[in-house]
This record gives structure tokens, sequence and C-alpha cells, in this order.
């Protein structure tokens, strides 16, 4: 996974708004400046003219993971400290989650992220599957889309080959999946396909 990456960015970006009649607020996002929703908050906070709204704005930004807000004593000036969420996927063009499965809107910023698309009832599986395809020590692979329907199942397609579950990933076909890339790391060749989906065996396709 490339989560823990972000903090090797060590940007620290400071924004000074002046506000004429109402605040200096000096913004800094602790984990970089990417997201067209930190450009929409600079600007929602222009309209604000008292320490409550500005507050509550920020409260009600649901990509925020935390902040610390500080309102100078005897003056206009505010420092705000932003932390905000990693967003891991994105479900059906909709949503993002972060790795805790905290679902949150965030906006259409050009960031390589995960789709996800299909009628999937429990979240967590697709934590699963990115953890068991992509934490992978001998092959690297990297997710690009994962989906899923009631005809095919699981579909992953990383960077690499097209990775096919089927419905059911139970204990047994994990198995099967982590000893497929045992043996394709012991033949270094990879397949442009990898089929799951049967019960004695594993399908490998090489052709493009």
């Amino acid at each position: 996974m490339h989560l823990c990456n972000k903090t090797f960015y060590s940007i620290f970006i400071l924004f000074c708004l002046n506000l004429s009649a109402y605040y200096e607020i000096n913004i800094n996002y602790e984990s970089g400046f990417e997201y067209e929703s930190q450009k929409k908050l600079l600007i929602d906070l222009q309209k604000e003219s008292s320490k409550r709204s500005i507050e509550n704005l920020i409260k009600n930004q649901d990509w925020i993971k935390e902040y610390f807000l500080v309102f100078k004593p005897f003056s206009k000036e505010i420092f705000i400290s932003i932390k905000n969420r990693e967003p891991l996927f994105i479900l059906n063009k909709e949503h993002f989650y972060d790795r805790n499965l905290k679902k949150f809107t965030f906006d259409k910023s050009r960031k390589k992220i995960i789709l996800v698309k299909g009628d999937i009832e429990n979240i967590e599986d697709i934590l699963n599957i990115i953890d068991l395809v992509q934490s992978n020590n001998s092959i690297k692979f990297k997710i690009d889309r994962i989906d899923y329907s009631f005809v095919n199942g699981w579909d992953v397609k990383t960077d690499t080959a097209l990775i096919r579950f089927g419905k059911n990933i139970s204990d047994q076909r994990i198995k099967n999946f982590l000893d497929t890339v045992n043996y394709i790391y012991e033949n270094r060749k990879i397949p442009s396909i990898i089929d799951m989906r049967y019960k004695d065996g594993v399908a490998l396709s090489y052709g493009k």
C-alpha cells in the first residue's frame, strides 16, 4: 500500500486570506494541497464573518480527518491546521472511502485512486480484496479498478493482470491465490489473466 508515503511530502502550505473587516486566516494543510475541496474551503472561508461560522464550516467538511483551530486573542487573526482523510478507493463514482472505511465526499481531483463499481453490500469486502492483492511481498500488484457483478463476481484489474476471484472468496480460494502468486514469482512470468473461479485449481492465461 502507498498510503504511508503521504507523510514524506513534508509540505506545509500556508495560505493567508486577507478578509478585510473579517478575519485573517492562516491555513496549514498538513497532508499537502491536492484537492479541489481544499480550494473550495479557502473560498468559502472568505464568506464567513464570525468565529462560530468559521468553526462550523470546518466541522461540516467530511473530508477533514482532524483539525486544530486557534483564535489569536485581541485580534482578527485565526490559525487553522487541517489533516484531510486519505481516500483509498471510490465506489460507483459517488463516495470516497478511507482505510477505516469512513465514507466521505471529496471531489473530482486528478488523483490516482482505485475505482470500484458494483452493487456491493459489504464494503469491508473491498478492503479485504485490496489487502489480499496489494499486500503480497512477492509480486507488487497495483490495483486500477475492482468490478463486482452477480454474474462474474469479483474482477480485479491491476497494472499487470486481470484477477478473477468469482463470487465467493473463501479461505481456500485465498490460499490458492497466494500459492499461485508464489508460483508466478518463481517462474518470473506474470500472466495477463489469473482466473480463480475453478474449484479444482487456477487458470492462467499469458495472452495479450
